[in-house]
């Protein structure tokens, strides 16, 4: 009788894992890792860019708002005799 030998797959590839693709297995993590921080200091970024952006806005208005209110003030403002 031929008896065939029967192969428990996974743990063959954990294995050769464990053994031989530690350096690889530290590459992929390191990989992972340093794409997700890159995509969180692109969000970070942009969202700061967003609020100087907002903040430009405000600081316009604002300066807007004082030129006409220096405007109102003399315009109202009686006039000067001496």
């Amino acid at each position: 009788m031929n008896k065939k030998k029967h192969y428990d797959l996974p743990i063959i590839i954990k294995n050769d894992f464990l053994l031989y693709g530690k350096i690889h297995l530290i590459l992929l993590f390191a990989i992972i890792l340093s794409a997700n921080s890159i995509v969180i200091v692109v969000y970070k970024t942009r969202m700061l860019i967003a609020e100087q952006e907002q903040l430009r806005i405000e600081q316009k208005k604002k300066n807007d708002e004082w030129r006409n209110l220096i405007i109102e003030k003399n315009t109202l403002s009686p006039p000067l005799i001496n």
